[in-house]
This record gives structure tokens, C-alpha cells and sequence, in this order.
């Protein structure tokens, strides 16, 4: 493998490990959603139940997106290296 080539596959591996970061800060914020969710049972707030289940849609399909781009960087990646 040339230094070129190893030094590409070390960013790609730092960007994957970035891709994880966000992928778990999505997660995260799912979580939270889904606990505040559950909080606002006792107090009946229909407009914020409202906007939370748009936030929760749009965070899902989000999740889903980076869990689709990380697989195919990573397989991008796992390519490089094969090669190498």
C-alpha cells in the first residue's frame, strides 16, 4: 500500500468513526423525544405532541439516511483496503 493510499484509508477511517459520532447523537435524540413524549401524557399538550411527532418522523428517517451513507463508505473503504 502507498502512503497515499494509506493515508486516504486513515481519513476514511476517522470520517467513519465521525459517521458513528453522529449516528449515535441521532439515537440520542430519539431517546429523548420519546421521553419527553411520555412526560407530556400527565399534562395533555396536544400542539407540542403534535410538532414532537414531526421531529421524531424526521429524526427516524434521519437515523436511517446516516446508517445507509455509513454503509456505503464503509464498503467503499473495505474496497480500498481489499485492494491495497
Amino acid at each position: 500500500m502507498t502512503d497515499q493510499e494509506q493515508k486516504r484509508l486513515n481519513t476514511m477511517n476517522a470520517v467513519l468513526v465521525k459517521m458513528e459520532d453522529i449516528k449515535n447523537s441521532q439515537k440520542s435524540l430519539i431517546e429523548k423525544i420519546g421521553i419527553v413524549e411520555v412526560q407530556l401524557f400527565d399534562i395533555q399538550s396536544k400542539d407540542l405532541d403534535k410538532e414532537l411527532e414531526k421531529v421524531m418522523v424526521r429524526a427516524s428517517d434521519t437515523l436511517k439516511i446516516i446508517k445507509q451513507a455509513t454503509e456505503a463508505f464503509e464498503m467503499k473503504r473495505n474496497r480500498l483496503e481489499n485492494e491495497a
